[in-house]
């Protein structure tokens, strides 16, 4: 994929909403970049912009996707903008996009960037107040259309957790997980916590190399075009492989054996 210096020439397509994405959203826009946003959810598809996209390029813009998978193909002048999966290690998508636009990050959009990359650790290592972590963590949550009712499902969970080698296990309606561990999180404590969700999804967040295991070794891909894995698939992210998070839709049995027994050792 190819970059471009000109800020005007590019044409931002928004991924799946969360604090960070937001923020991209808004810098784009003040520093008068074009944002194209359908509002995404997480997951996002480079192919809910695929007619645009084409667009974009057909008019000599760049398009810069924003945390978008890459089920079609796209045009050789693209710029790919991600910090998870294969992506890992680089810079968080927020800073990227500034670099790319030509805007010296804030302190608030700091905070943002290590908050999506590291979560409250992160912020905390850029010394944070708690009265920051608080507000990114708040935007955060807002962000991803989080209700009062799943933030009440949320503790009603937490009440009801069980811990097996150390795993605290969450079982919870929906997979809002930001609900469960900005409730939980504890600078002090080595992060072991499992969310098992009623849609099918399960989280873990915690241990790096363990998130790497889950998702496993890249097999190939489906017919459909989707990446295979030799474990459960899923995505990845955090500062691995010290620590991180991994969710995804594998067999929840297996996978809540898979991380007891890693811990068993």
């Amino acid at each position: 994929m190819t970059t471009a210096n000109n800020s005007n020439n590019k044409v931002v397509f928004a991924g799946g909403y969360d604090g960070e994405m937001v923020e991209i959203i808004n810098a784009c826009r003040e520093a008068g970049v074009e944002v194209v946003d359908n509002h995404l959810g997480w997951g996002a598809a480079a192919s809910a912009y695929a007619s645009e996209i084409a667009q974009a390029a057909s008019e000599g813009k760049a398009p810069v996707l924003v945390e978008l998978t890459l089920d079609i193909e796209v045009p050789s002048t693209s710029i790919i903008v991600d910090h998870h999966n294969e992506n890992v290690g680089k810079p968080a998508s927020l800073l990227q996009v500034l670099n790319l636009i030509g805007v010296e990050p804030s302190r608030e959009q700091q905070l943002i960037a290590a908050n999506d990359c590291g979560y409250i650790p992160g912020m905390l290592a850029l010394g944070a107040t708690a009265e920051e972590v608080a507000k990114v963590r708040y935007a955060d949550r807002a962000a991803q259309g989080i209700t009062p009712e799943q933030e009440a499902e949320a503790e009603r969970a937490i009440a009801a957790a069980e811990t097996v080698n150390g795993v605290t296990i969450i079982r919870m309606a929906h997979s809002k997980t930001a609900t469960v561990c900005d409730r939980l999180f504890n600078p002090e404590k080595e992060q072991r916590l499992l969310i098992i969700s009623e849609d099918g999804e399960s989280n873990f967040f915690g241990n790096g190399e363990l998130c790497q295991l889950l998702q496993g070794e890249k097999t190939g891909k489906t017919p459909e075009g989707w990446d295979t894995y030799s474990n459960f698939g899923g995505w990845i992210g955090g500062n691995l492989p010290t620590s991180g998070f991994w969710g995804g839709y594998g067999d929840q049995k297996a996978v809540l054996n898979y991380i007891v027994n890693f811990f068993a050792k």
